[in-house]
C-alpha cells in the first residue's frame, strides 16, 4: 500500500512539474482570483450577488493538487521505511507516518516548489511592442530586405526586415541604425526605416 502511494505521489509531482518549466503557472497551489460570470472585475468566483457563499468559497480551503501528491509521496515513503527499517506493523506505520509527512511537506517541499515557481519561464512581450524601437542591420540589405538585430525583453534577437516603401531603394550597410515602423507578428518580420546619421530612435537631433 505504501509503495503504491509513493509511486502515485511521485508520478503526480512529475507530471505537474512538466508545465512548470514550460512557463505555465499550474500545479503550485497558487490560486488566482477568478471572476464570477457577469460579475464585476475582482469579484471572487465564490460569491454571487448578495454575498451568498458558493462552492468556490469552499475550494479556498481545499489542499492544492501539488500538496496532495506531495503528501502521498512522503506518506508512502515514511510508511514503507517504518515497516522495513523499524519493523512496525502496517497499522502502526500508517498512523506514525502521518506527522512526518505533513511536517516535511510544510517545512521543506512547499518552499522548494515555490522557489521553482519563481524560476519558471516568463512569457515574452509581443513583437508589436518593438514598434518605434531602434534596430541594427546585421547584413547588407538586398532589394530592400535584410536581417536586423534589436533588444527584446533584455535579449538581443534577430528578425527578418524590409525597408518601408518610401525607402525601398536606399542602401543599408552592416551596422546601420534603423527604426522599426511596423511588425508582422505572425511572420516575425518587421518593416524598418533608415535613421539619419546623428538622430536618435525618435528622429530628434541629438
Amino acid at each position: 500500500m505504501f509503495l503504491i502511494l509513493l509511486v502515485v505521489g511521485l508520478v503526480g509531482l512529475g507530471l505537474m512539474a512538466v508545465p512548470a518549466f514550460g512557463g505555465h503557472h499550474h500545479g503550485f497551489g497558487v490560486r488566482g482570483h477568478a471572476h464570477a460570470p457577469g460579475g464585476a472585475p475582482g469579484q471572487p468566483a465564490g460569491l454571487v450577488r448578495g454575498g451568498a457563499p458558493t462552492a468556490g468559497l469552499a475550494q479556498r480551503f481545499l489542499p492544492s493538487p501539488r500538496g496532495v501528491f506531495s503528501v502521498l509521496a512522503l506518506y508512502g515513503a515514511f510508511g514503507n521505511a517504518l515497516i522495513r527499517a523499524a519493523h512496525l506493523h502496517r497499522g502502526s506505520a500508517a498512523v506514525l507516518a502521518i506527522a512526518p509527512a505533513l511536517i516535511i511537506e510544510w517545512a521543506l517541499v512547499r518552499p522548494l516548489w515555490n522557489l521553482l515557481y519563481r524560476f519558471q519561464g516568463q512569457p515574452s512581450t509581443p513583437l508589436e511592442a518593438l514598434i518605434l524601437s531602434e534596430a541594427e542591420a546585421v547584413v547588407p540589405f538586398r532589394n530592400g530586405r535584410g536581417l536586423v538585430a534589436t533588444v527584446r525583453d533584455g535579449r538581443r534577437v534577430q528578425l527578418s526586415a524590409r525597408l518601408s516603401e518610401q525607402q525601398a531603394a536606399l542602401p543599408v550597410a552592416v551596422g546601420q541604425r534603423l527604426r522599426i515602423e511596423d511588425v508582422d507578428g505572425r511572420r516575425e518580420c518587421v518593416t524598418v526605416s533608415v535613421l539619419p546619421a546623428g538622430n536618435d530612435s525618435s528622429g530628434r537631433a541629438s
